[in-house]
């Protein structure tokens, strides 16, 4: 496969200048082909027969999609732990703040956090490896933690409509913040949620207790979940702007 990569400049909303970067391929296709990847880069199929002009101005006329998806896809990187490099002053998000990272040579493997800092201490610094192990482990016991606090502040107001306390899991997951199985009396959280405030975090809980008794989206469903919680537009809107993975 031949790739010619092409640059173009387009204005944003903000009538701001900025640069847009795609790569071409020369192939059978009808139509033109744009595919917009996580790792912020562009991919363009088009025909032999249509001309770089014509491309370029498909792009420019697609380039607030473009802006927007590429900054969403670059918003999605901040709350990701799989991408850091694990040393200090990096930013790690933790019930919805930004927090920095302090990294330090000890006789012990744990993590502390202050509400500002997140501090690793490692036996080995420089054993990438070890830190991300200790560092998931972290997470993880911050969701078991977060998570069933949540579970435990929001079940009374559904113990009175004869709701079940529910079990807990949590499960890394493409499309969803959480899901639910009424029969089993189980709620599944996504780990990612710990990087979101807490009102987020209560509004997937609410949501999916919401389908112990209305299995469903129905209107029943989304006035229910208005009467206990009014906001939840609000938040669904913050965990909307992020991009699963």
């Amino acid at each position: 496969m031949s790739l010619k990569s092409r640059t173009i400049f387009v204005t944003d909303k903000n009538n701001t200048p900025q640069k847009i970067t795609y790569d071409l391929e020369r192939k059978r296709v009808k139509n033109i082909n744009l595919r917009i990847r996580s790792d912020e880069t562009l991919f363009v199929s088009a025909s032999p027969l249509v001309t770089i002009k014509t491309i370029d101005d498909f792009i420019i006329s697609k380039s607030d999609f473009i802006l927007k998806s590429l900054n969403r896809f670059s918003e999605k990187r901040k709350w990701e732990i799989d991408n850091k490099k694990y040393v200090s002053g990096e930013s790690f998000y933790l019930l919805g703040k930004q927090m920095r990272l302090i990294v330090k040579q000890s006789n012990q493997n744990c993590v502390k956090d202050d509400g500002v800092y997140i501090i690793l201490e490692c036996k080995n610094i420089d054993n990438f490896s070890l830190k991300i192990q200790i560092m998931k482990k972290f997470f993880k016991e911050k969701c078991v933690e977060i998570f069933n606090d949540a579970i435990n502040k929001n079940y009374p107001k559904f113990k009175k409509y004869g709701i079940s306390y529910p079990t807990v899991k949590i499960r890394s997951m493409k499309t969803r913040w959480g899901t639910c199985i009424p029969q089993k009396k189980q709620i599944t959280l996504n780990p990612k949620l710990i990087h979101f405030s807490r009102d987020c975090i209560n509004s997937v809980v609410i949501h999916e207790f919401c389908h112990f008794k209305y299995p469903n989206h129905s209107k029943a469903f989304y006035d229910f979940m208005t009467i206990l919680m009014p906001d939840w537009k609000e938040r669904k809107k913050e965990l909307e702007e992020t991009i699963l993975c």
